[in-house]
């Protein structure tokens, strides 16, 4: 009976198993099947340098009719670390300036950006912001363009919801950006 258990033993330690025979050139990069939850806070400047653009239903004659074209992005994020600001902006392709059902005014801005981090990995997105024009406040949607991805974005679409106002320094913008990663 000895011999027999020990047969076994021997037998079945020498099984082949997959996972010890694995080697740095090929491993498979498993990425999660379900959506990541994603979280940055930012702070948001205008670029000075940027273009002018002009916020559409405003007097195109009238100088305070146009706004810079570019916002530059810093802060940090869950996936991001603190983000590279040099590299990292909303750039707006379309302002335009209405009035609410209650004569209320506000701007719909809409355009594209890129968020890098600051080990170099980055995705793009589009945007759709709806902003008081009184208060600055405001709420939107970023879609990450998918394919624009680098680094631990590569592969990655998803949805990002921000809301945001002025900054307490007068200066800036603050915004929350809350969404999930989904990873093909």
């Amino acid at each position: 009976m000895y011999f027999l258990v020990l047969a076994i033993l021997v037998i079945a330690g020498c099984d082949k198993d997959n996972t010890m025979f694995e080697t740095q050139d090929n491993l498979e990069l498993k990425k999660a099947k379900v959506p990541i939850p994603f979280k940055a806070d930012l702070y948001i400047v205008t670029d000075w340098e940027s273009d002018k653009i002009l916020v559409e239903g405003l007097d195109p004659e009238d100088p305070s009719s146009y706004a810079n074209s570019k916002l530059i992005v810093s802060g940090t994020g869950t996936h991001l670390g603190k983000i590279n600001a040099e590299k990292s902006f909303y750039e707006f392709e379309s302002l335009k300036f209405f009035l609410d059902e209650n004569g209320y005014p506000f701007t719909l801005n809409t355009g594209a950006g890129i968020i890098v981090a600051a080990n170099g990995d980055s995705f793009e997105f589009t945007f759709r912001i709806l902003q008081d024009a009184i208060d600055y406040s405001w709420s939107g949607t970023n879609e990450i363009i998918p394919g624009s991805g680098t680094g631990k974005f590569e592969g990655c679409s998803g949805t990002i919801e921000a809301v945001g106002g002025l900054h307490e320094d007068g200066i800036g913008i603050w915004s929350i950006a809350q969404g999930f990663l989904v990873y093909e």
